[in-house]
């Protein structure tokens, strides 16, 4: 499985740690987790250091939101394991 979008933010409670350009989550050769790579646009190191760190992603009128999530940052590029499913919530109030 292979899912890409736009725009994501990794957040502590509602304050946005970071902001992410395009992004794709792709399964790892384990077939067992996800590996989450973005773009990063804008990052907080306050929040940033904060726990615990939710990634969200929006897709269409649901977000996609995965919980205690510990990013890693490096040249301008974000990681994440993912290693459960997401919590989907929607929809989205514009």
């Amino acid at each position: 499985m292979r899912a890409t979008g736009h725009t994501g933010e990794v957040r502590y409670g509602y304050r946005v740690a970071a902001r992410t350009g395009p992004w794709v989550i792709a399964r790892d050769e384990d077939a067992h987790n996800f590996t989450f790579l973005a773009a990063v646009f804008e990052t907080d190191e306050v929040w940033l250091a904060q726990r615990p760190l939710d990634l969200v992603l929006a897709l269409g009128q649901v977000e996609w939101v995965w919980r205690d999530v510990i990013p890693t940052i490096v040249d301008g590029r974000m990681m994440l394991q993912l290693t459960r499913r997401p919590d989907v919530a929607g929809p989205r109030v514009a």
